[in-house]
This record gives structure tokens, sequence and C-alpha cells, in this order.
């Protein structure tokens, strides 16, 4: 397919893929530090505050997507059957591109791997925290409910309430 006469600049491009790059190397830096403070565990405020940042750089690199998305759109004239790929090898400075592509793709992958560790260190951390809590309670982390507010009871106490 050949590019409409709106193609893009390979400048214009390159600069928003580095500008991606850049801030899905943040995201990183984030997700690490994340993982530091999860398996050491840190300050909660210091926590919160990561995770305000990383949410924001989410948003960032879902406009990003959007903006890069519109490009490759312009360019295959609303076609879906065109990839990434096929859209940077029309541009000029193809190669350069090309490289810069599969560097912010492989930086993504990281990036997901480290923030599925992160979650999988976080439901450790609650299954942990939950069963502290069904000792200081002296019940079974099997024998708790939940109320219509999010708070625990055990089972016994919830058949109290559905008696009464």
């Amino acid at each position: 397919m050949k590019p409409n006469t709106s193609t893009p600049h390979a400048a214009d491009v390159h600069a928003l893929l580095q500008a991606e790059y850049a801030a899905m190397d943040k995201l990183q830096h984030i997700l690490n530090q994340e993982t530091l403070l999860l398996g050491s565990s840190g300050n909660m405020q210091e926590l919160s505050e990561l995770v305000s940042r990383k949410n924001r750089l989410v948003d960032e690199l879902k406009d990003f997507a959007r903006k890069r998305e519109q490009l490759r759109a312009s360019w295959a004239g609303n076609s879906s059957s065109t990839d990434m790929e096929a859209f940077l090898e029309t541009q000029e400075e193809a190669d350069a591109l090309l490289a810069l592509w599969q560097q912010l793709l492989l930086l993504t992958a990281s990036c997901r791997e480290v923030n599925q560790m992160n979650g999988a260190i976080i439901k450790l951390n609650e299954q942990h925290m939950q069963h502290a809590i069904s000792l200081l309670r002296d019940t079974e982390p099997e024998d708790l409910n939940y109320d219509a507010k999010g708070s625990t009871m055990t089972i016994r106490q919830s058949r109290l309430l559905g008696q009464a």
C-alpha cells in the first residue's frame, strides 16, 4: 500500500518514538523503585507517590500510543491491516526508526514483566497480611466473609446477622 499525501515527516515520527521511549524508560525506573519498596516493606507514603507518578506516566504513554496510531492510520488510510513496522519502513531513515521501534517494544515488554512481578508481590503481601489478621482474630482466612462495606467478619458473625 502506498502512503497518501498526508505522509508524516520522518522527523515527526522519530520525535514521537523518542518521547515515547523516554517516558517508557521513566516508567521502568519507577517500576524498579516500586519493586525495591515492596520487597523491603518500605515507606507507604513513598510507595503512594510512586504509584501516582506511575499512573501519570501510563496516561502519557496512552497519549503517545494514540498519536502513533493516528500517524499510522493517516498513512494507511485508516486500514487496520497495516502494522507499525510497515508504516515505519516507508519513512525516510526507516532503519533508524525500526531500530528505535524495536527498542521501544523490548522496553515495553520489560516494563510489563516487572509490573506483573510487582503485582505478584502485592498479592503475596496481601495474603500474608490476611493470614496475620486471621491469627490475631483466631480465625482461619477461609472463615472470613465481607460485609457490604468491605469489612471482614467471620462466617459465625455473618450467620448471626443472617439470623437477625
